[in-house]
């Protein structure tokens, strides 16, 4: 059967999403955002294997998203498992981008050692929500009972 044109993959007939790409091979973190990432908080925390990769300290930091760049302190002087990005500039990134709970975001680094005097982050955002054409489909949804499809 014939996919329709909504379900089919996009990469097969040459079109590509602008705001995906494939990763670089460079060190990588995905987040599935919830309300401590959002709103008042705005608590954007660097997974442990990344941060044990970055300077200990506050460093410039970017984070670069569609061509626009957000300028922001990366502060890894917070205890190895508590290095975050600034909570200002965190959170007009996620407000300039609507970003809601649900939304995942890929933070790629594309510069930064241990030495370094600042790092860059490249970001992607992906919104789309469960197909609906699949949600009769699905099982699931939890840690304990994954979502399937067959």
């Amino acid at each position: 059967m014939d996919p329709s044109p909504s379900t089919r993959d996009h990469q097969t007939d040459g079109e590509r999403d602008p705001d995906t790409w494939p990763l670089s091979g460079k060190p990588y973190f995905c987040v599935v955002l919830k309300a401590s990432h959002l709103a008042n908080t705005f608590k954007m925390f660097i997974p442990r294997f990344l941060s044990e990769k970055l300077p200990v300290g506050e460093i410039p930091a970017k984070i670069m998203y569609r061509g626009k760049v957000w300028d922001l302190l990366y502060l890894g002087d917070q205890g190895i498992s508590h290095c975050r990005l600034e909570k200002e500039t965190w959170g007009k990134f996620a407000t300039d981008n609507n970003l809601a709970v649900g939304n995942a975001c890929v933070f790629e680094l594309t510069e930064g050692r241990p030495e370094s005097t600042s790092i860059k982050f490249k970001v992607q955002i992906l919104k789309d929500s469960f197909p609906t054409e699949l949600e009769d489909k699905a099982e699931g949804g939890k840690f304990e009972n994954p979502i399937t499809i067959e």
